[in-house]
């Protein structure tokens, strides 16, 4: 799609392509179930609070890692003069299960699911024990509190 807009306005004669051109060639490019992404993303200012509650994890019969996770989401939208109104939340986000630490850490599981409420639990199995687990743990979302997205994972054998 970026190829082909930019080759249509290239050497561009007045009147120029404007970012209202842009957007609306991009819309056409979105599937249905992401054209929310454009509004979110450039006519909107969207916020998140999202917020990893707890994770434990338990062995499973084949030596896995079942691991749980509460997360806590919501989306507001803020106005031009800063007040945010909560709406709707019906959005992919990125769910992530981690082992080791720092430069150790390694990723296990990392998916978008699709997140509709204001708390939902999630399981994943992963190959390794877990030690931290989140909602948006690379903070990709505009988060009004990010560096609670990620929890230790414990025990819950």
């Amino acid at each position: 799609m970026l190829r082909t807009y930019l080759e249509k306005v290239r050497f561009q004669y007045p009147p120029y392509t404007t970012v209202d051109d842009f957007i609306e060639t991009l819309r056409a490019a979105m599937p249905d179930d992401r054209k929310y992404l454009i509004t979110d993303f450039f006519e909107t200012l969207t916020l998140f609070d999202n917020r990893a509650l707890s994770a434990s994890w338990r062995e499973t019969p084949d030596h896995r890692f079942a691991v749980t996770l509460k997360v806590s989401a919501a989306k507001l939208r803020a106005d031009d003069k800063g007040n945010e109104n909560e709406i709707l939340i019906d959005d992919l986000i990125d769910i992530g299960v981690f082992s080791g630490k720092g430069k150790d850490e390694k990723v296990l599981f990392l998916e978008k699911r699709r997140i509709t409420q204001h708390e939902t639990t999630i399981e994943v199995v992963v190959d390794q024990q877990p030690s931290r687990a989140g909602i948006d743990p690379y903070n990709k979302l505009i988060d009004r509190v990010s560096d609670d997205n990620v929890v230790s994972v414990k025990s819950g054998s």
